[in-house]
């Protein structure tokens, strides 16, 4: 008997106290949210650089597709006996019936994708996933959230007069408001595949800045035009760029 009482003495001894437990949770609250922002700023500064390796392997692929293509730019998309031929890859024809965020694509079935595939195959980047519950998925098994100059298609870009200020690629978004489970009262972030004079669809993910790929094959970030931000959804910092600076040269 003695030795049971000896035991739970030395168990109370060594247990923690109601406030004590209420310390330590409260320490690490004070942690958790100190670290928070530092989490989130690494998170954030991970898939910049994978937004910037992506337009550094489209711009590489650009090059190679106009070099052995007569220096004529792609058309956004075309129909093949397979599917749709988006500029970004190919939609087989029975993804077309398929439910939003069900449908597939074959990212490297695109007019860029023999020389993307060169390169290692397309990355695709997780920017999306910041937005959490408000990303509206198109694919089932993978996503792209880049864009194309409408402006530049058919057009040879031995014609442009300044090639590295004129934007070939961009991050590129739409915000939704018309499919399911998007609403005009719940708005949702949408990969978006093109960009031109008049759109809101240019994603400004990367510090506030879109991240570009221009026709010469250097990147860059271009801001917002003032007065075009996406009112239906202000944080997800989707609008235009200036029509001026897209418009071939």
């Amino acid at each position: 008997m003695e030795n049971l009482k000896e035991i739970l003495n030395s168990a109370r001894r060594g247990a923690f106290t109601l406030l004590e437990l209420l310390v330590g949770l409260a320490i690490v609250a004070v942690l958790a949210a100190l670290l928070f922002p530092a989490v989130r700023s690494v998170y954030a500064s991970s898939t910049d650089a994978t937004s910037a390796h992506v337009i550094a392997q489209l711009n590489a692929a650009a090059q190679s597709y106009l070099a052995e293509n007569g220096m004529v730019y792609w058309q956004y998309s075309s129909r093949t006996n397979g599917g749709t031929q988006w500029w970004f890859g190919l939609e087989p024809s029975a993804s077309l019936s398929a439910p939003e965020g069900k449908r597939w694509l074959d990212l490297n079935q695109g007019p860029l994708g023999p020389y993307i595939a060169a390169s290692g195959g397309m990355a695709v980047d997780p920017s999306f996933s910041r937005a959490g519950n408000t990303f509206k998925p198109k694919y089932g098994s993978t996503h792209f959230a880049y864009g194309y100059n409408l402006l530049l298609q058919g057009k040879s870009q031995l014609a442009l007069s300044s090639p590295g200020k004129i934007p070939v690629f961009a991050t590129c978004a739409q915000v939704n408001t018309f499919q399911a489970p998007a609403s005009a009262k719940k708005p949702m972030v949408e990969e978006f595949y093109y960009f031109n004079a008049t759109e809101r669809t240019v994603h400004f993910r990367v510090g506030g800045q879109a991240m570009v790929g221009f026709a010469d094959g250097s990147a860059g970030c271009l801001p917002m035009m003032p007065g075009s931000l996406d009112s239906r959804m202000p944080g997800a910092n989707i609008g235009r760029l200036d029509p001026n600076m897209i418009k071939p040269q």
